[in-house]
């Protein structure tokens, strides 16, 4: 019984991640979506620069299930809007 307990956390614990990750995922593809419609809009030369690198990086993260990286990478254009 003691030697079950540990396998029944692990599994509790990722079972809460599940929708997290789920979370993470839909959250980056909005921030993807955010990114390009910004990039249609004029903005300054640097800012533009900015959004080409984020999205490039966003992209490159999707590609590989990144979602927390892909999230800097949203949060990287965000903040290069508000400047």
């Amino acid at each position: 019984m003691i030697r079950v307990v540990p396998y029944v956390a692990a599994l509790a614990l990722a079972a809460t991640m599940i929708p997290a990750a789920a979370s993470e995922k839909a959250d980056c593809m909005r921030g993807v979506s955010m990114i390009k419609s910004q990039l249609k809009k004029k903005h300054p030369a640097p800012v533009l620069e900015q959004l080409r690198k984020a999205l490039d990086s966003a992209n490159m993260e999707v590609a590989e299930g990144d979602w927390p990286e892909c999230l800097d990478a949203v949060k990287a254009a965000r903040n290069a809007i508000r400047k």
